[in-house]
């Protein structure tokens, strides 16, 4: 009986560890991430894709750091690249308006207007606004 209650107990701690481990992993990501946006608005946007990276690193559903490098590739002109990313995030996060939205700027670049469309439609729908000039080509 008392071996039962010791291997039982190790059990639990090592679950107890891997839950502390996870969140530590989250908080570390949402660090990133933060200090990440902080420099892309600074225009140390190369930096700032580098710890976008690392945040993925930590956290792999840490959507918003698919959408930050996404934005980084969309503004580099890079818009296939930047659609997988806004694609990532909305996998992870399917009502982040945002990345709908940014989605169908890149799309619209590469002359997808159907595809654009499509995702300006959805993220009005997810309460995006000012999307009254884009969704106009739309009708």
């Amino acid at each position: 009986m008392m071996k039962n209650f010791n291997s039982l107990a190790i059990i639990l701690l090592m679950v107890m560890l891997l839950l502390i481990s996870c969140s530590d992993n989250k908080k570390e990501s949402l660090e990133l991430l933060d200090k990440g946006v902080e420099l892309y608005y600074r225009s140390d946007d190369k930096t700032a894709l580098e710890l976008f990276r690392k945040a993925i690193q930590k956290d792999k559903s840490n959507f918003e750091a698919y959408y930050w490098i996404g934005n980084y590739y969309n503004n580099k002109r890079k818009y296939k690249k930047a659609i997988e990313y806004y694609s990532k995030a909305i996998e992870i996060n399917p009502g982040f308006a945002d990345a709908y939205a940014n989605r169908g700027y890149a799309k619209n670049n590469l002359k997808d207007k159907t595809g654009a469309c499509k995702d300006w439609k959805k993220a009005r729908k997810l309460g995006k606004n000012n999307l009254d000039n884009y969704l106009k080509w739309c009708e």
